[in-house]
């Protein structure tokens, strides 16, 4: 326990002789992280979604069954829900599309009620102007789908009729083909029961804002190690095999610096933690604390990894910030998981970036009254604990030739 001491004594020393050049780097860096936060945020986000697409519709003056038919798909939740039809004339609908007023004109033909009922179906012509964008390929999408549901009732009419023909009752085609159109029409206007509405956010259960804060928050904390680089030196294999000669040992020297890292860490980020704490924008309450102060561990012991698999400074700082961005990019902190490949996104959970995430959403959303004794609202905590285990060995196991 003495030489853990002493070794600790050293590290900490160390430490805080690094530590203005340290806060200057942590002040960049930051600045940095918030920036690419806000960017991706800007970048999902910036702009609103789709709103109601404006349809031009050119309905014949007397042709009130056409109008009849339009008015009762427009009152489709389906159609109302994405589109607001504006009636006008060929001409006026042309030039309010090439003015951008409009995404698409639908031309109506002359009898279209009759030509629905008798089956000779004139078409009805849908233009879309020659730069179309995404309202009108959504919806080019709701047309595709009503397109496909003609064709199956068509398909049906023709073929019983058809069959009616082949067995020589042609008598009962008029009324084959109403009692098709009118189950076609019944499916056609209640197809809504097929379809299930499912609000998804991109950022889970919380809201963007926190969500982006939380990325923010791991970024800075990973890349805390870069000036941090001069205390994170590793020891030239010389001054390694007299350390352990005079009986400190490689896991007690790694645990001393994993505590003075941290304990740089925890320093930098003291003020906004607990200005966040205080304004009660995490959930966990006082339990936060250690959990923050976990991170912080956690998050050191993987930069000493990175830094001991590296060898060198330069190589330290180039594998911790590449590592550190596509971890970033794969556990959905810059872009949300679901935006992400399947493959990509499921990689990612596995990452130490996910870990470090997951478990400050846990402080800023988990509400531990009365839970504090389950031990599966602490699953994100004991995550890393499971992370920290990992990294110590893995960097235990790192140059031991001179042992």
């Amino acid at each position: 326990m003495g030489r853990f001491l002493t070794i600790l004594k050293i590290e900490m020393k160390r430490a805080l002789k690094s530590l203005p050049y340290f806060l200057a780097g942590a002040v960049v860096l930051a600045v940095l992280a918030g920036t690419i936060a806000f960017s991706a945020n800007r970048m999902l986000y910036g702009e609103q979604s789709v709103g109601s697409i404006q349809v031009g519709v050119a309905v014949p003056e007397a042709d009130r069954g056409a109008k009849w038919i339009m008015s009762m798909v427009s009152s489709l939740e389906s159609v109302s829900s994405l589109c607001e039809f504006v009636y006008l004339d060929e001409e006026e609908g042309r030039r309010q599309m090439e003015k951008g007023a409009i995404y698409a004109l639908m031309l109506i033909p002359d009898q279209l009620l009759e030509g629905i009922m008798n089956g000779t179906n004139d078409p009805v012509t849908i233009v879309f102007p020659e730069q179309a964008g995404l309202e009108a390929s959504i919806f080019r999408e709701l047309t595709d789908a009503g397109t496909e549901i003609l064709k199956t009732a068509q398909a049906a009419v023709y073929s019983t009729d058809e069959l009616l023909g082949d067995m020589g009752r042609t008598g009962q085609i008029p009324q084959a083909e109403s009692d098709l159109n009118q189950m076609y029409l019944k499916y056609a206007l209640s197809r809504s029961v097929y379809f299930k509405t499912e609000q998804v956010s991109a950022s889970g259960d919380v809201t963007t804002e926190v969500f982006y804060g939380i990325s923010c928050a791991v970024l800075a904390v990973l890349l805390l190690g870069i000036p941090a680089s001069g205390f994170l030196r590793p020891f030239s294999p010389v001054m390694e095999k007299k350390l352990y000669l005079s009986g400190f040992s490689r896991p007690m020297r790694l645990w001393a610096r994993t505590a003075a890292l941290a304990f740089l860490f925890a320093l930098a980020t003291a003020a906004p933690f607990f200005v966040c704490l205080v304004k009660g924008f995490f959930q966990s309450g006082l339990f936060s604390i250690p959990v923050w102060l976990l991170v912080c561990v956690c998050a050191s012991g993987w930069v000493i990894l990175i830094y001991e698999v590296g060898r060198s400074t330069l190589a330290g700082v180039s594998i911790l910030f590449l590592s550190t961005i596509v971890m970033m990019f794969m556990a959905g902190g810059l872009i949300p998981s679901v935006f992400l490949p399947e493959a990509v996104a499921g990689a990612g959970k596995f990452t130490p970036v996910f870990f470090l995430m997951e478990a400050v959403k846990w402080m800023v959303s988990e509400d531990m009254s009365g839970r504090a004794g389950q031990l599966a609202a602490w699953a994100p905590v004991l995550r890393l604990l499971v992370l920290e285990g990992a990294a110590f060995c893995l960097a235990a196991a790192v140059r031991r030739d001179y042992e």
